[in-house]
């Protein structure tokens, strides 16, 4: 015969599971409707021949697949975007970590320098794009008449077209604030006690940097490589904003970014919207899912490697 007491606890555990349940439900419910769902038509569109309006389809298996993987176009989509990947993370947490190490000083108004280098990072990302557009336009463009007047050129170059690559990874420098505040929140973890011993023991500015700070700060490098590169490997309006073609009306979206800015999210959506292959641009969305998949295991599983943790300085 059960007890009281074992009774009481069972009945409280229950009516927490519930209530766990209950709050959660919401959550589940939008899940399972607004994106499980989606997700499982999606693949079941992709391996049919559905076009914009086709209302006879056919199951066709990985046809699509098969013949993406297949296509140079495609391979050369993920070159470039995995190029684009590397240098646009690698440059934003770059400028980020150096930004963080400058205003981790005590210097006068810092509070308002961080706010200022973090601003832009709030900014909606078609503003900024807009604004870089103007800024490297050649004919009327601020960076050629800048150069321009202190004399480094003398014919005013095409960014958005001679370097469209160069011209969107620039926008890392931009939206560098979110990597700015990670390693400033990292900064303030490392206890002063360190730089105080090392400073007993006639370690300068390099030293200390090299064999503590960024030792301690790896883990948020590493959390900032991870989480960039895969927003990164979907980028899609940036190109279309800073296409070097012009831009009139409704053809926003209808006039494809260079080969060299034409990623794999931006030429799904062309093949979806602007050519009307249903099937066949969520296909190429499945592939790139796979890809991002492959990439962040990868990190995971080798990235460890050069994170410092305090297990393995004592073994």
């Amino acid at each position: 015969m059960a007890q009281p007491g074992i009774k009481k606890l069972t009945s409280i555990a229950r009516e927490r599971r519930l209530s766990f349940y209950i709050f959660i439900s919401p959550w589940i419910f939008g899940f399972i409707f607004f994106q499980m769902m989606p997700i499982i038509w999606g693949f079941s569109i992709s391996l049919t021949n559905q076009m914009a309006f086709t209302v006879n389809k056919k199951f066709i298996g990985l046809a699509n697949y098969i013949k993406l993987l297949s296509n140079p176009e495609i391979r050369y989509a993920f070159l470039t975007t995995f190029i684009y990947t590397i240098s646009s993370t690698s440059l934003a947490v770059i400028t980020g970590l150096i930004i963080a190490l400058l205003l981790e000083r005590e210097v006068p108004g810092r509070g308002i320098f961080r706010t200022v280098l973090y601003f832009p990072y709030m900014i909606p990302l078609i503003a900024v794009g807009w604004i870089f557009k103007i800024f490297l336009d050649r004919d009327t463009g601020f960076f050629n008449i800048f150069l321009s007047k202190i004399g480094l050129i003398t014919t005013n170059i095409a960014w958005l077209s001679d370097f469209s690559r160069g011209s969107v990874v620039s926008l890392s420098i931009w939206m560098s604030g979110w990597s700015m505040i990670i390693f400033l929140g990292g900064l303030s973890t490392i206890p002063n006690e360190l730089y105080e011993v090392a400073k007993i023991d006639g370690a300068g500015y390099l030293r200390r940097l090299r064999a503590i700070t960024l030792p301690l700060l790896s883990p948020f490098a590493f959390f900032q490589f991870v989480t960039s590169s895969i927003y990164s490997m979907q980028k899609f309006i940036e190109p279309y904003i800073l296409n070097p073609r012009q831009i009139r009306g409704g053809a926003f979206t209808q006039q494809p970014p260079p080969l060299t800015t034409f990623f794999v999210m931006t030429r799904a959506y062309d093949t979806v919207f602007n050519k009307n292959r249903f099937a066949y641009g969520i296909a190429l969305l499945w592939i790139l899912f796979a890809f991002i998949l492959i990439i962040t295991i990868l990190f995971i599983r080798f990235g460890g490697f050069m994170v410092y943790s305090e297990t393995d300085e004592k073994r």
